[in-house]
């Protein structure tokens, strides 16, 4: 038991600073195999920073240096030796705004797969890309139109195509990025669901501005302000009895 959820990513004492601004102070906290982590707080309180950690995404950021340990099954993802490519094929990532490329649905979903050389044939690809949209709950809204433009769908189809395209590559993590706030409510519901089920075979972090969405789809939540991790804890504790002031006065509404 011990080892199943032993963490599948784990954060110690994480700092990042942009040139002078340090936006991110002294993180820790662990990611576990079916299990949800919501990362709330204000706008601009360090919680997406630390997301992109997670993948290496702050190394396109020419000012940005990231300090401290985090690793993926106890190696160190920021170690010289890290394929930052497969790194970003075992940690995937799912935007604020839904980022289709513009190609068909199924070249979408089956780029990943097709550079990290998965399939070794056509019937391979489209089992590959059958089972990532099914998982994504797509499968038969799109089955008879996979030669489609991705950019074609509605929003709420293309951010589930982007997670088809997540998971197709077969990740262990999943870092989602406010992926509902483009999104309306009954594209958001679905996408709710989604994230239920897929906990089931990976490690998820989300970032979060709906405290109720927080509510609804983690079971981890992690509460950052000013760059500061003030309280982590199960979600129904932070949200109905909080151990600290700061947490409090963010959940009731005094400010955000």
């Amino acid at each position: 038991m011990t080892q199943t959820n032993a963490p599948k990513m784990a954060a110690k004492d994480v700092h990042v600073f942009y040139g002078d601004n340090h936006a991110v102070k002294g993180i820790s906290l662990e990611l576990r195999r079916n299990e949800v982590m919501a990362l709330i707080g204000p706008s601009g309180c360090g919680k997406s920073t630390f997301l992109r950690c997670l993948n290496r995404m702050n190394d396109t950021v020419a000012s940005c240096r990231v300090e401290g340990n985090i690793t993926l099954d106890n190696e160190d993802i920021y170690a010289p030796k890290i394929d930052v490519v497969q790194l970003r094929a075992r940690v995937g990532m799912v935007f604020q705004k839904p980022n289709p490329f513009p190609k068909s649905i199924y070249d979408n979903v089956a780029y990943g797969p097709r550079i990290h050389g998965l399939a070794t044939s056509r019937t391979d690809l489209d089992e590959i890309v059958a089972t990532a949209l099914e998982k994504a709950g797509l499968w038969n809204e799109v089955k008879d139109r996979l030669e489609s433009p991705g950019t074609a769908l509605s929003g709420g189809q293309q951010q589930r195509l982007c997670i088809a395209r997540a998971i197709a590559v077969n990740p262990e993590v999943i870092l989602m990025d406010e992926p509902c706030s483009a999104l309306d409510p009954i594209a958001t519901a679905k996408v709710e669901a989604l994230i239920d089920e897929l906990k089931e075979g990976y490690a998820i972090a989300i970032v979060t501005h709906s405290m109720q969405q927080a509510a609804r789809v983690s079971q981890k939540t992690a509460f950052f302000h000013m760059g500061d991790l003030v309280e982590l804890g199960d979600t129904t504790q932070i949200f109905t009895a909080p151990k600290k002031e700061r947490t409090r006065d963010y959940i009731t509404g005094r400010f955000g």
